[in-house]
């Protein structure tokens, strides 16, 4: 269970370039001023079942303000360019992105499925 629903989502990503999904949880759009944060995995040339590929794109805790609800998406951006646009969706195994949290020093991780049927991780920044 989502420890609290957000009103408005950030979506971060260091995929330039890619297509933005839609945001989950029923939201309409994204939001620039949200608090709680998504995070679009950029999979060109890394190993999206590595847990440590995937937290070397999730902030550290730390650097968050206290108890920032974040969420690491479960389909990754695929790349740029015309390929990237051909290619399926590349989906990240939740023990992974539940790995990758934990690394970076999130609490409360956990993982489920929103009502739409989208794939979510997500993490509470450290509260100290």
């Amino acid at each position: 269970m989502i420890p609290s629903r957000p009103t408005g989502l950030r979506l971060v990503t260091r995929a330039v370039g890619a297509r933005e999904p839609g945001p989950p949880l029923g939201l309409r759009s994204w939001s620039t001023d949200a608090d709680a944060i998504a995070i679009l995995i950029d999979a060109a040339e890394i190993d999206v079942d590595n847990p440590g590929e995937i937290a070397a794109q999730v902030p550290q805790s730390t650097e968050l303000p206290p108890a920032t609800l974040v969420f690491v998406l479960g389909v990754a951006a695929r790349g740029r360019g015309a390929i990237g646009w051909l290619a399926r969706a590349i989906r990240i195994p939740r023990a992974t992105r539940c790995t990758a949290l934990v690394a970076r020093g999130y609490v409360e991780v956990g993982a489920g499925a929103d009502d739409s049927g989208a794939d979510l991780v997500w993490g509470l920044s450290s509260p100290c």
